[in-house]
C-alpha cells in the first residue's frame, strides 16, 4: 500500500514539489477533509435549501484541521498520499463539536503539535491553486470524495478565504469553477447492488470489495484519501463503473455540479486573493 506522508510548515513545500512533478501522469485526485465536527445537525429528511444552510453554517464558523490528498493513475497506481495539517486550529478556543475531538483525539490527530507546526491555510490556498487551478490545470483532473459535500464546502472555503455563497447555486458554480469533474463513492454505491443504497461507511465499503485497509488509520484525511482513491479504482474494476454516469452527483444532493462551460481564468494575488477574469 502507498505511504502516507505526514505534511508540516517544515516540509510542506517539499510536499507540493512532489505533487507537481506527479499531477500529469496521475489525473485523479481523491480528497478528504478532517474538520471538529457540526454545530448545527441535519435531518435526514431535511430538503435541499436546508440542508445546504446547515452545510453552510457549520463550514462558515468552523475551521478545518486536515486536508488529505491522493493522486492515482487510470489503473489505479498510487505515487504517494499526503496528509496536510492546517495550522490555525485551537482546541481550546475554536468552535467544535465535543464529541467529534474525543473521536479525532482517539483517531491520533495531535492539536497542540497542528497548530504550532501545520500548514497556514492560505499558504495551503495558494500552492494548491498554483497546481491544481490556475492555467486552466481545472480541466485536467478528477476528484474523487467519500459524502463529499462538506470536503468540498471547506476546500472553497480554503480558497476563497470567504464564508460560503448565500445559495446553493453560487456554492454550485464555485465547485464547477475549482474542480470540474467530480465524483462521491456514496452517491455511485446506491446505483449497485450490495451497498445497502449507499447507507453504509467507507471501511465497510471497502471490505465489500475486497479493498485491503489494514494500515489505514481511518479519521485522518490523508489515509482516509487513500481509501477513498482504491475503493474508486476497485469499483471501476468490479463494477465496470462508467464515469461519466455519475460525474458531478454528490450524495445527499439533487442538483448536479458539472465542470463549466466558460472557460475562466484564475489569478493569485498575494496575500490570498482570487481574481476571475
Amino acid at each position: 500500500m502507498a505511504a502516507v506522508e505526514e505534511v508540516w510548515n517544515s516540509n510542506f513545500h517539499h510536499a507540493f514539489h512532489m505533487i507537481q512533478s506527479f499531477r500529469e501522469w496521475f489525473p485523479y485526485v481523491s480528497m478528504d477533509m478532517e474538520f471538529p465536527g457540526f454545530l448545527r445537525d441535519t435531518d435526514r429528511g431535511a430538503s435541499e435549501s436546508v440542508r445546504y444552510s446547515d452545510l453552510k453554517y457549520n463550514v462558515d464558523n468552523l475551521k478545518p484541521i486536515q486536508v488529505g490528498l491522493t493522486l492515482s493513475d487510470t489503473s489505479g497506481h498510487i505515487p504517494c498520499a499526503w496528509q496536510f495539517n492546517l495550522s490555525g486550529f485551537d482546541v481550546r478556543l475554536d468552535p467544535s463539536s465535543a464529541k467529534s475531538i474525543e473521536l479525532l483525539r482517539r483517531s491520533g490527530l495531535n492539536f497542540d503539535r497542528i497548530l504550532h507546526e501545520g500548514v497556514m491555510v492560505q499558504d495551503f490556498a495558494r500552492s494548491f491553486m498554483l497546481t491544481f487551478v490556475v492555467g486552466g490545470r481545472n480541466r485536467l483532473h478528477s476528484w474523487i470524495t467519500f459524502h463529499g459535500l462538506y470536503d468540498l464546502g471547506y476546500m472553497i472555503k480554503i480558497l476563497t478565504n470567504a464564508p460560503l455563497p448565500d445559495t446553493l447555486h453560487g456554492f454550485i458554480s464555485l465547485v464547477q469553477m475549482f474542480f470540474g469533474r467530480v465524483y462521491d463513492l456514496k452517491s455511485i454505491a446506491k446505483s449497485y447492488n450490495g451497498f445497502m443504497g449507499g447507507e453504509i461507511g467507507l471501511l465497510r465499503m471497502a471490505s465489500i470489495l475486497n479493498v485491503d485497509a489494514t494500515n489505514i488509520r481511518p479519521h485522518q484525511a490523508g489515509h482516509d484519501s487513500l481509501l477513498i482513491s482504491k475503493v474508486f479504482s476497485a469499483m471501476k474494476r468490479d463494477l465496470r463503473l462508467v464515469e461519466e454516469e455519475f460525474n458531478g452527483q454528490l450524495y445527499a444532493l439533487s442538483s448536479t455540479v458539472r465542470p463549466s462551460a466558460r472557460n475562466f481564468n484564475f489569478v493569485v494575488v498575494p496575500p490570498l486573493r482570487i481574481q476571475f477574469s
